[in-house]
């Protein structure tokens, strides 16, 4: 095992990977309401626990808003629990259409951003940056990226990523459209398949 930094299966936790925090979803939960102040807990899954969260939430004047958590964490490393009680900055920005968006304050950064991360090995919610969480994408090799879009472009046709044979027009896409995809899957098909003859050509050697 590790802490933060090392992952289940090494590198890194990922974006994928933690568990997230959005300002726009606790707006639909009730978590954060304009005008008023609530209380109330949350429960949310991470990894093999379930994390109870009890949460306060002021939200009126857009310079004294504020989000607190509180919530007992056990350390990666000790199984040692900690007592977290965090209070989040809220702040706000007026789009060029009007009103108000709200941002959450990283605690950490004093950065304005919509989600805030708590990965395996952390204990406390943080924005990406804070915490420097790549995305899962950056892992992969140009190999397993071309798989990757090639089967979200079959999938797109409404095939199935596994068959051997292209999909079948769908109905009402225009056939320019259908070959330009075509087209798209067969480019990637070539440079996946790369990966398949350069190690046909090391086993050849052996």
């Amino acid at each position: 095992m590790g802490g933060y930094g090392s992952g289940r299966t090494g590198g890194r936790p990922t974006v994928e990977s933690a568990l997230p925090l959005d300002i726009d979803a606790m707006m639909r939960w009730g978590v954060i309401r304009p005008g008023a102040h609530l209380q109330g807990e949350v429960t949310l899954h991470f990894y093999d626990e379930e994390l109870a969260i009890k949460f306060e939430s002021c939200v009126g004047d857009s310079r004294d808003s504020w989000l607190r958590l509180q919530y007992t964490i056990h350390d990666y490393w000790t199984g040692a629990p900690h007592q977290i009680d965090d209070k989040i900055v809220l702040a706000t920005t007026r789009p060029a259409f009007g009103g108000l968006r709200w941002w959450l304050m990283c605690p950490r950064l004093r950065q304005r951003v919509r989600k805030l991360y708590l990965p395996l090995g952390g204990h406390h919610f943080w924005s990406r940056c804070a915490y420097r969480l790549p995305y899962s994408s950056q892992r992969e090799t140009v190999h397993d990226r071309a798989m990757r879009r090639e089967r979200k472009l079959c999938a797109r046709l409404g095939g199935d990523p596994a068959d051997d044979t292209y999909p079948d027009k769908p109905k009402r896409m225009r056939w320019a459209t259908y070959h330009r995809l075509i087209d798209k899957i067969a480019a990637e098909e070539r440079i996946a398949d790369q990966r398949l003859l350069k190690l046909a050509a090391r086993w050849a050697k052996t």
